[in-house]
């Protein structure tokens, strides 16, 4: 049957599947598969024509071609003409039968090396070659060293002076069978989207075809015909699971799983449970079989029920580090043993029992080998932690389930103690159940919470980036490569490999900041500044000449750019194209919030923010070791350098017509004037610097009014902001921090409210006051909690000296999970030694040890100090309070809570020692 939808891609990924009729080495046909949600919000499989890979290789040698003309893994061989550094070159298209085949090519014959070694050559070439441009250096002796700027060049010159018969035949082997591979490291599935020119929404046509067996999706197709259509945003489905097991032996006790579907609002629960209790040494081998089959069983009504359910997203608390692992695990012991039809034990690859993907594959598992972090993927499905997601949008002090529920929603994780859960399992297996829901219900909430909103923020950056929602996952790298890729393809332009070079260069300006308590400050903020860079003076790695004849754009830093009118770089061109998009969805938020639509204005804010962050992520990409293209050294420092500038004549501007500028950076200039002292004054004068000096695409935004701004030192300042709303700007100061305690910040808050009320003196009594009422131990505990992400202990050179390692080994100790990159939260109890000792915060289980008072006034008082200093008070100050003290003032009260000490008595002999930051950081 034929149809055609409009689907929105979450997924993709390629098979390949034997031709019905071989034609030569082309005997398979490579289906790429696209996964996602059609307008109707059914979920759809699309099965995409025969595609094959290619990349290409600049001017191969004889013999390196003939390589390839006569592989039987290359289908086939032609010349192709692309430009490479502003000039046309001959490069080689080869079309090879398999995605993964392109590695191997490149590992047997990518060239290597950009330096030459020569010998005996004549004085003549050696002139020749030092006047090439594409030369570094040529270093003379019986065996000439030639650099040059990169491997392209290497090759170049070869073939033009013919330096073969110069080299030994060591030399030559590195160049013969070599070449310069391009286009040969963009991930196969992103290739066939950027050829095909698809968008993150595509009307697609083809043949519905019944493959339910393999496929979990609605609707599977078989693609003849794609074409654009208009974005739209389906309801997902989204499932979050738990799992509970045994901490001795390891086996699971229940898998828990709630589903919701965005369309209809509906959710779905499935409890799926062991029958046994906990398992026992003595346990008779028929008894353990039985046991093994249960949990078998377990794991296939779980993969049974996630197949029907058939969720676009899958989530959970920390599944990455525990549950997915333990799916991983258990199915590869327990599924891996089952005997096929024949009676033979099956064989697969590990993950490949637990078949949940979209396609009846299995579950893949990717470890970084440098930070030891575990990616998982499901072909067809997007997985994602709800515990990463709180981390990188809220950074809280502690991460726990039941920590993060409470404070976004006031819930909490049910009373089951999960270090004894095989007790538990024993004695309240109902409730263990129930807790088991709760944990992923908390995690579904989580994700969905406006305050994370992971998906909706995913779903609206791939909009702009053209990419399925999965891909955008990945970095912001990648969505300016599918965006770039598409447009020096379309233009014949090489795409060379990224080579990891890295290169240092000035970063952004920083005004020298003058210190003091200001009245009626004026927050100007310089929107887009970097995208306007690269628009205004045209920076692109095709516009980047050596001419500097030609040029129309000369940098700070001395790089070259044409003019728009003779070459419109691409890059210009691709930022043009964000903002105007930009404006676009603003124009149509306003409309939106003038109709009183008040679902769609919020739409079209989260779109126009995510091409904001894509336009501005530009200038970052080109500092990075993952840029491609070429020129990129100079790209990065150019756009700084004259982004550098800019702001440097705003600031002049502003100080010529006697306004006094207090701090200012790339992002944001304040200032303040003597004639403007009120609000309405300040917002009329606001305006006016905001209109003469936005123009193109530079704008210069009134961003916030201060009554009072404090500034104390480069990037560390704080005000108080009477418009647009009332509210704190805090910068470079500790409250910003999550490792933190909250006295600290709390009380730093507390201190910024009194100075900007114009009460220093009040300012540093009050510091005072909350130094002595900590050193006596006048504190509530809670407010004493550190809270350190601890990554594996492997990671560190000399882990036993680090205070938040030591106490997540002690955690782990007591049973409880260890998770590297999670917060540990914990209570210093002796500073005065090495290491310093500290007790962990456990949920649900009373603090009983002595805090370290003297150590968390001393913390106070250099954090405090960095603001009362500028009111003649410091740190040796702060802590002697408002009275002359004795050595007796440092012992210690009574402690309003009843506290044991969980040591035994301290040594008469401190050793003295000021804590630093560096200790916690």
């Amino acid at each position: 049957m034929q149809a055609s939808f409009d689907v929105r891609l979450l997924d993709s990924t390629y098979e390949v599947v034997q031709k019905e009729t071989p034609q030569g080495n082309d005997r398979e046909d490579v289906i790429v598969k696209l996964y996602g949600k059609t307008r109707e919000n059914k979920s759809v499989t699309i099965l995409c024509p025969d595609f094959k890979p290619y990349f290409h290789v600049f001017e191969p040698t004889g013999e390196l071609r003939k390589t390839l003309e006569s592989h039987e893994d290359v289908l086939s061989v032609s010349d192709v003409k692309l430009e490479y550094k502003g000039s046309v070159e001959e490069f080689l298209e080869v079309k090879v039968r398999a995605p993964w085949l392109v590695p191997r090519f490149r590992s047997d014959h990518e060239l290597q090396h950009k330096t030459i070694y020569l010998e005996n050559p004549p004085a003549e070439l050696l002139e020749q070659l030092r006047a090439e441009q594409d030369v570094s250096d040529v270093i003379p002796g019986h065996e000439v060293k030639v650099s040059t700027i990169d491997r392209v060049y290497s090759q170049k010159l070869i073939h033009k002076y013919g330096l073969f018969k110069y080299m030994d035949a060591k030399e030559q082997e590195k160049f013969r069978s070599k070449g310069t591979f391009f286009a040969a490291d963009i991930v196969f599935t992103n290739r066939f989207i950027y050829d095909m020119d698809m968008e993150t929404c595509i009307s697609v046509k083809g043949e519905v075809i019944e493959t339910k067996s393999q496929y979990t999706t609605d609707i599977v197709l078989k693609a003849s015909e794609f074409g654009k259509c208009d974005i739209f945003t389906p309801g997902l489905k989204i499932m979050s699971f738990d799992i509970e097991s045994s901490i001795k032996y390891g086996n699971i006790y229940c898998i828990c799983l709630t589903v919701l579907d965005e369309a209809t609002g509906a959710i779905e629960e499935r409890m799926i449970s062991s029958v046994f209790g906990p398992r026992t040494e003595d346990m008779s081998p028929g008894e353990k079989d039985d046991r093994d089959e249960d949990e078998r069983r377990m794991l296939r009504e779980f993969i049974e029920e996630v197949r029907k359910l058939d969720p676009d997203i899958i989530t959970g608390y920390n599944i990455n580090n525990f549950d997915l692992a333990m799916l991983y695990d258990r199915s590869n012991l327990l599924l891996g043993n089952n005997n096929n039809n024949n009676g033979e034990k099956q064989k697969k690859p590990a993950g490949e029992f637990m078949t949940i993907g979209r396609d009846s594959l299995g579950l893949t598992r990717r470890e970084n080998r440098t930070t030891g972090f575990v990616n998982w993927d499901l072909k067809g499905r997007i997985v994602l932690d709800a515990w990463l997601s709180v981390k990188k949008e809220l950074r809280p002090k502690r991460e726990g389930l039941g920590y993060v529920s409470a404070m976004l929603f006031n819930d909490t994780k049910d009373n089951i103690n999960s270090t004894k859960m095989d007790e538990e399992w024993v004695n309240r297996r109902d409730e263990v159940v129930k807790y088991c829901l709760k944990d992923a219900d908390l995690a579904l909430r989580i994700l969905t919470h406006p305050r994370i909103n992971t998906v909706n923020k995913l779903m609206d950056v791939a909009i702009p980036s053209k990419l399925p929602v999965k891909e955008v996952s990945g970095g912001q790298n990648r969505m300016i490569e599918s965006l770039l890729i598409r447009m020096v393809d379309r233009e014949k332009i090489a795409v060379p490999m990224s080579t990891g070079e890295t290169y240092d260069y000035e970063g952004g300006f920083v005004y020298e900041t003058k210190p003091g308590l200001w009245e009626w400050v004026i927050g100007l903020d310089f929107s887009s500044m970097y995208p306007s860079q690269i628009i205004k003076h045209n920076i692109c790695f095709t516009t980047v000449t050596k001419n500097k004849d030609e040029a129309e754009h000369v940098s700070p830093m001395n790089a070259f750019f044409l003019p728009h009118e003779k070459r419109h770089g691409i890059v210009p061109r691709m930022v043009e194209g964000l903002l105007t998009s930009r404006k676009q969805a603003k124009a149509m938020m306003k409309q939106a919030k003038a109709d009183g639509d008040s679902d769609k204005a919020e739409y079209y804010n989260r779109l126009q923010n995510a091409i904001k962050v894509l336009s501005n992520a530009t200038y970052g990409y080109f500092g990075t070791k993952f840029c491609r293209w070429p020129f990129n050294k100079y790209i990065a420092p150019s756009i700084t350098a004259w982004a550098r500038e800019e702001i440097r004549m705003v600031v002049s501007t502003l100080e010529s017509r006697g306004y006094t500028v207090i701090a200012g950076d790339t992002d944001s200039v304040f200032f303040t004037s003597k004639d403007h002292r009120n609000v309405e004054d300040c917002k009329l004068l606001g305006f006016r610097i905001q209109q003469e000096f936005s123009e193109g695409n530079m704008h210069l935004e009134l961003e916030k009014i201060m009554e009072r701004f404090f500034a104390h030192a480069k990037k560390r300042y704080f005000g108080k902001i009477i418009w647009p709303e009332e509210t704190l700007l805090i910068r470079g100061y500790e409250p910003r921090r999550t490792d933190s305690f909250d006295l600290q910040s709390e009380t730093m808050t507390k201190v910024f409210q009194i100075v900007l009320e114009g009460k220093p003196d009040d300012a540093v009594n009050y510091s005072k006051d909350t130094i002595e009422n900590t050193l006596k131990g006048r504190i509530d505990l809670s407010s004493l909690v550190i809270s350190k992400s601890v990554n594996d202990f492997d990671s560190y050179d000399n882990p036993d000296s680090l205070v938040h390692v030591n106490v997540a080994k002690r955690l782990q100790e007591m049973g409880y999970e260890f998770t590297p990159g999670m917060k540990t939260p914990f209570i210093i109890t002796n500073a005065s030694v090495q290491p310093i000792k500290a007790e962990p915060i456990i949920e649900g289980v009373p603090f009983t040890a002595r805090p370290d008072y003297k150590y968390y006034a001393e913390r106070l008082a250099m954090a405090l100090s960095r603001i009362t200093e500028a009111f003649g008070c410091d740190e040796r100050t702060l802590m002697q309070g408002n009275s002359q003290r004795t050595l007796e003032f440092f012992c210690e009260e009574k402690p309003v809570i009843k506290a044991e000490p969980a040591a035994g008595k301290e040594q008469s002999k401190k050793i003295k020692q000021t804590a630093t930051l560096d200790m916690f950081m």
